[in-house]
């Protein structure tokens, strides 16, 4: 077989092996590159098939975030618990004990008629007669309200005491009603209240628990106990018993009023505000949701909703010196110092021994005299 031999030019020959001298040199740079990859990229060893041979660097410690120093409390007048309103005004609470309405009236059958029959032989209902018409006993027959006992009689007689200010007179009578009736979950209540105005707080604790224990359906209970919580500082566990109290009484606004202040106590003032809202839609008339929502928008920069909210617990209580004190901080926040000059003279005459609201004053007169107002428009 005859073999075609192709002559192949000098030049070529020469460029051919020009091209594979520079490849083979250029080899161990490439192999040299790939494994000067940096060890502390996370992604080295994807990038290089080949792997880098050394170990990635241990990630460095996220240091701990500094601890938050506590907040400075924002001067302003000092807001009540909700159990006054006005001076010397007592709240709205539940009476005890509970008034006895009338029982209901029980059918009973006559002498000589068949169950299920009537004397005139008509057929008879589950509930009374088909047709709308007295039965043909004597409703006056029926037997009288039962006597209190001994606790709901010294219930009571603590519940004078405890109108009178006898406070001390009033717990000893109720230590002997829930000795006497460890069920009554009333009593338990009404010796948890009169230890908290007494300023034992753990015994309040104590006493609403164990009314909880015998009932634990009732949510003014939760809410007391949840004051005393308050009380004592520990603000998450009373959190806990607002809550529980809230999602039993619908209608009731304090469980929603104590949660918004227990959140301002936890400096979670944006969830107060939502907490003052509830108070309000369960009650248009909460006053001191008003006032307290009030202040917590002025501790969130927003002094033109404060404002509002001041309006409305003025519209309620026009002769609360809280509300026209707080209302003129709103107006002097957003530079309208003749206006907060009004409402803090007004706050002076309801209450002529406020030191706040008088500093106040002073200096509102000295930034209207000079025209100042905020460099920003407030919201």
């Amino acid at each position: 077989m005859n073999v075609m031999h192709f002559p192949i030019p000098c030049s070529r020959l020469r460029s051919l092996v020009l091209v594979i001298a520079v490849t083979a040199a250029l080899a161990p740079t490439a192999a040299t590159d790939a494994a000067r990859l940096q060890p502390e990229d996370p992604f080295a060893d994807e990038l290089n098939p080949f792997g880098t041979g050394k170990q990635p660097a241990p990630a460095a410690a996220v240091p701990a975030a500094p601890q938050r120093p506590a907040a400075r409390p924002v001067p302003k007048l000092p807001v009540p618990f909700p159990e006054t309103t006005v001076p010397g005004e007592p709240a709205d609470r539940r009476e005890w004990p509970p008034a006895r309405g009338p029982r209901p009236a029980v059918p009973r059958r006559q002498p000589g008629m068949q169950p299920g029959r009537q004397s005139d032989g008509r057929d008879l209902d589950a509930d009374g007669p088909r047709r709308e018409r007295l039965l043909g006993f004597d409703e006056q027959r029926d037997e009288p309200p039962a006597e209190p006992s001994m606790a709901e009689t010294k219930l009571a007689e603590a519940d004078r005491l405890e109108r009178a200010g006898k406070l001390d007179e009033a717990r000893d009578v109720l230590r002997q009603v829930v000795k006497l009736d460890p069920s009554l979950a009333i009593g338990h209540l009404a010796l948890g209240v009169v230890l908290r105005r007494l300023g034992d707080f753990r015994g309040s604790v104590e006493a609403c628990t164990k009314g909880i224990e015998a009932d634990p359906q009732e949510p003014e209970l939760y809410l007391r106990r949840g004051i005393a919580w308050f009380h004592l500082g520990f603000f998450g566990i009373a959190l806990e018993d607002f809550e529980e109290a809230a999602g039993m009484a619908f209608e009731d606004p304090r469980p929603e009023l104590w949660r918004g202040l227990t959140l301002i106590e936890l400096d979670r003032p944006l969830e107060a505000i939502n907490a003052y809202a509830s108070a309000i839609r369960r009650d248009r008339g909460c006053m001191l949701a008003y006032l307290n929502r009030g202040l917590a928008y002025l501790s969130t920069n927003e002094p033109r909703k404060a404002e509002y909210d001041f309006n409305q617990a003025i519209r309620q209580k026009p002769k609360d010196a809280r509300a026209w004190a707080n209302r003129g901080v709103a107006q002097a926040r957003q530079g309208r110092y003749r206006e907060a000059i009004e409402s803090y003279e007004t706050a002076l005459g309801i209450s002529p021994d406020e030191r706040a609201v008088r500093q106040n004053l002073d200096a509102a007169r000295r930034l209207a005299g000079r025209g100042q107002g905020p460099a920003t428009p407030a919201r």
